[in-house]
Parts: C-alpha cells; sequence; structure tokens
C-alpha cells in the first residue's frame, strides 16, 4: 500500500499537483479508490469522488465547482453481473472541465483497450515506476483547518451543494471555492 500511494504520490507532485489543488476521481469503492485518495492527501491536495454510476451531468455539476486539476477515472464497472462501459463519460468529464490537466485512467473493464485522451496516463504505467523506498516516502504536514475533500449534496433542490471536510473539522461550504453555491 505505501509504495502505491508512494507512486502516485510522486507522479501527482510531477504534475505539478501542490497543496491546496484539488484532484477529482471517477471510481467505485475499490481499493485504488483508497490508493489514490491517501495519495492526494498525502500532498495536501483535496480529494472529491462520484461513482461511476452517476450520470455524466451530475458529476459536472459537482466538479465544476471544485476546478480539479486532476481526474482520476476508471474505463467501466461490473455491477449485477454486467460490464458497464464509462470511456466516453471520462472523455466527456475530461473534456468539459477546463481545469483538468490530467486524467489518470484505471483500466478496470477494457485492459486491453487504451482510453484515447490527450492528456492522459494508464494507472498501470505510473505505478510500474520506479519510486522512494517506503521509508523515505512522507506526507505533508498541513494545518488543522488544510481542506482534506469535499463531498456533496444529492443535488435534488438544485445543484449539490459542496461540505468540505478538512484534515481536523467538517466545514460546511455552499460554494466551496469561490464557484456557484
Amino acid at each position: 500500500l505505501r509504495r502505491q500511494v508512494a507512486a502516485m504520490a510522486l507522479h501527482l507532485q510531477a504534475q505539478g499537483v501542490q497543496p491546496g489543488d484539488r484532484v477529482a476521481a471517477y471510481l467505485p469503492n475499490i481499493p485504488e479508490a483508497m490508493v489514490a485518495f491517501l495519495a492526494t492527501v498525502s500532498l495536501g491536495a483535496v480529494w472529491s469522488i462520484c461513482a461511476p454510476d452517476i450520470g455524466t451531468a451530475s458529476v459536472l455539476d459537482r466538479f465544476r465547482q471544485i476546478d480539479p486539476k486532476v481526474l482520476i477515472a476508471v474505463d467501466g464497472y461490473r455491477y449485477g453481473g454486467k460490464v458497464f462501459d464509462r470511456r466516453g463519460q471520462v472523455r466527456q468529464i475530461a473534456r468539459e472541465l477546463d481545469s483538468i490537466e490530467q486524467v489518470i485512467v484505471l483500466p478496470m473493464m477494457f485492459p486491453d483497450e487504451s482510453l484515447t485522451l490527450d492528456n492522459a496516463i494508464d494507472w498501470r504505467e505510473l505505478q510500474a515506476r520506479p519510486t522512494l523506498g517506503a521509508a523515505d516516502f512522507h506526507c505533508e504536514q498541513l494545518p488543522f483547518d488544510h481542506p482534506l475533500w469535499v463531498l456533496f449534496s444529492s443535488g435534488t433542490t438544485g445543484l449539490p451543494k459542496a461540505s468540505i471536510t478538512s484534515h481536523g473539522k467538517w466545514i460546511k461550504a455552499y460554494g466551496g471555492f469561490g464557484h456557484a453555491g
């Protein structure tokens, strides 16, 4: 786990991710989501996630509010014995979020077919790179009130409302990072 988190964190850092930058994920509840989360927050970046069964418009309603620098996405998922292809949704999300500088694609359902995006990298490629030894990896030291992640309301009465959790406490924010509220 530590090696995987370090590999992801070092990659994000090489992409210019710094404390306060946002990293958005379009992932199911899988171990890789925890790896990406730990890597993101170890740098002081702010995490937000939507499940891939959420429609594209709903994902965009959430992520547009936080201007993520990086999108980490799965190419598809399996539910009830059926495979759901999400490559088209990932392309649309990446295309419509102007703030995205890189997409990291986790090929779960279509491992032999790459997702063609100009700014994409395959999760397996970045995890295969040599990294620091586990003992050499360290996390940013952050203030108590530094943002940790952004969660969103259901959006049933308008745009989803952001709630920010800091490293030490819960903060209610409507319009979180200075956008629509």
